[in-house]
């Protein structure tokens, strides 16, 4: 079977993707327990993981107020190449750590991370038709996500030859981050290669706009009910993100009752987290027609009820303390299971990707000619959330940053059925005339 040049362009930008954040990912994954380790020699604050990645989710929605011009003046694929230079910057200064850099590389990587996001919006919105686009966001989104399985893998052969089973080494750390820095490299070069949108009649409609113009535009979305109602549900997968990708690696490696060679679980936990991002890719993409007729609100309520079965059993299975620090106490009932771990970090990126791949998908089909603004709008709430959880979570005990993640979730996911019933309305309005049984062609949607 031939793939069309739409689909292709989905798949080179998902592999581009791929390549940059199963470095960034797997950076992530570690962060806090690289600095931890450096932070014994005295040269950096203990803390100084969360500080950084704090500052890189704050500039990075800052970024998003501007980044749509940007794209609009470079065009996604330029845009999305130069912004990924940003995150080889960020992580080669690993290589001779030191605050100044951190915390200046940081905000230079979160600005770069708002025109990469909203630079791929713009992309897969230009390669996509009405029918096309939960298939399409789901094979982004399994491709983008599937870069945790390799980072996982990565961390695993890396820290299975390690000397050292309960911290990461500077000669690890600079094997590590030699290697994500190289394939952030590799990752500009696929971008910079993209062919032109399938759909050329909607960068025609998204050029035809001033400056000014575009750096308002992002707040004219939120005059409407609808977008006013998306910012709980932005907002709750920024609070879940921060939790499952940066907090709850860190409880893994702190909480010392798990075995004796916490850093191959990290790994793991990447692994079942990636496989898991995957398997909700593919099962989305694949069931594409299935998932409209059920409804995008009922994939999303799935996501909530599992994100909330597996807050109790992170509570359940972890000290109080250890998102903070090292520690060999038991949970609040059980003493610390690998596997309830493992399980438990499949299911929090299993239920992240029930909601991240229906917003994307109803981003795409409710902003088909404003989808740079819509998807600024989606990662300025998602990225100023997770760059307050990295704040409270630096203070905060386990249990209190579960109870603020559950309470979120249940009012982000009445939110985004609300959203969902706006849309059937919205459609159930049209006049006859805009309901005739006519053949659609590819571009019926944009006109």
């Amino acid at each position: 079977m031939t793939l069309d040049r739409a689909t292709m362009n989905i798949i080179q930008m998902g592999i581009g993707f791929f390549l940059n954040f199963v470095a960034f990912n797997a950076a992530d994954f570690i962060q806090e327990s690289v600095i931890n380790s450096a932070s014994k020699s005295g040269k950096i604050d203990e803390y100084a993981g969360y500080y950084s990645l704090a500052i890189v989710y704050a500039t990075f929605a800052l970024g998003n107020l501007i980044s749509a011009p940007i794209i609009n003046a470079l065009s996604p694929k330029y845009a999305m190449s130069l912004s990924v230079l940003t995150y080889a910057a960020f992580q080669g200064g690993f290589l001779y750590l030191n605050v100044y850099y951190l915390y200046f590389s940081s905000a230079f990587v979160g600005f770069g991370a708002s025109i990469l996001w909203a630079g791929q919006g713009a992309y897969l919105s230009q390669n996509c038709t009405e029918t096309t686009t939960s298939r399409n966001s789901a094979i982004t989104w399994a491709l983008t996500e599937g870069s945790l399985l390799g980072g996982g893998l990565l961390l695993y052969v890396i820290f299975s030859q390690s000397t050292s089973s309960d911290s990461i080494s500077p000669v690890t750390a600079d094997v590590l981050y030699s290697v994500f820095t190289g394939l952030s490299l590799v990752s500009a070069a696929v971008l910079f290669l993209l062919q032109a949108p399938a759909y050329q009649e909607k960068v025609e409609k998204i050029q035809a706009v001033s400056f000014f113009q575009r750096v308002y535009a992002p707040f004219e979305l939120l005059r409407s009910r609808k977008m006013q109602l998306l910012t709980l549900v932005f907002a709750y997968t920024g609070v879940e993100q921060a939790f499952w990708t940066g907090v709850y690696p860190t409880c893994i490696s702190f909480t010392k009752k798990l075995g004796n060679d916490t850093n191959v679980l990290l790994a793991l936990n990447s692994i079942y987290s990636g496989a898991a991002q995957i398997l909700a890719g593919l099962i989305f993409g694949l069931l594409g027609d299935k998932t409209r007729r059920i409804g995008r609100d009922a994939v999303v309520l799935f996501g909530a009820f599992v994100h909330l079965i597996v807050f109790v059993m992170i509570y359940l299975n972890f000290p109080a303390d250890a998102s903070l620090n090292d520690t060999i106490s038991d949970g609040a009932i059980l003493k610390p299971n690998v596997i309830i771990a493992m399980v438990s970090g499949g299911l929090l990126a299993f239920g992240d990707a029930c909601w991240n791949t229906q917003i994307y998908s109803l981003l795409c089909e409710s902003y088909p000619t404003q989808s740079s603004e819509a998807f600024a709008m989606f990662r300025f709430f998602q990225a100023g959330m997770e760059c307050f959880a990295f704040v409270y979570s630096s203070v905060l005990q386990l249990q209190y940053i579960l109870v603020i993640m559950a309470g979120l979730s249940v009012f982000a996911a009445a939110s985004f059925f609300l959203v969902e019933q706006l849309e059937s309305t919205e459609i159930s309005g049209l006049s006859l005339n805009d309901l005739k049984f006519e053949p659609k062609t590819n571009d019926s949607v944009y006109k």
